[in-house]
């Protein structure tokens, strides 16, 4: 369980980083990421919050509503990374 809230924290980084670059890539890592989390943290609704953005805005896009669902999935990202290190920590669900 610890290794896998360990690479769930590193793929959640990567996701984080792939959104501040406006890379398209963000969007298949945060599914992948969604899966992974199944078992690791007690609740994956974040993640799933988080896809859900990235699947309906233009990553790429500039408007300010583009920007601000980017950023929302970032503290998204986040909060599961956080959520992950915790359970990283304990060796365990969190």
């Amino acid at each position: 369980m610890r290794a896998d809230a360990t690479r769930l924290v590193a793929a959640l980084g990567a996701i984080e980083m792939s959104l501040v670059r406006r890379d398209p890539v963000a969007g298949p890592l945060l599914a992948q990421a969604v899966r992974a989390a199944d078992g690791v943290l007690p609740e994956v609704a974040s993640l799933r919050a988080a896809l859900q953005i990235v699947r309906t805005v233009d990553l790429g896009g500039d408007t300010s509503a583009d920007r601000a669902a980017r950023k929302v999935a970032q503290a998204l990202c986040r909060q599961a990374a956080q959520a992950a290190q915790a359970a990283a920590m304990v060796g365990g669900t969190v």
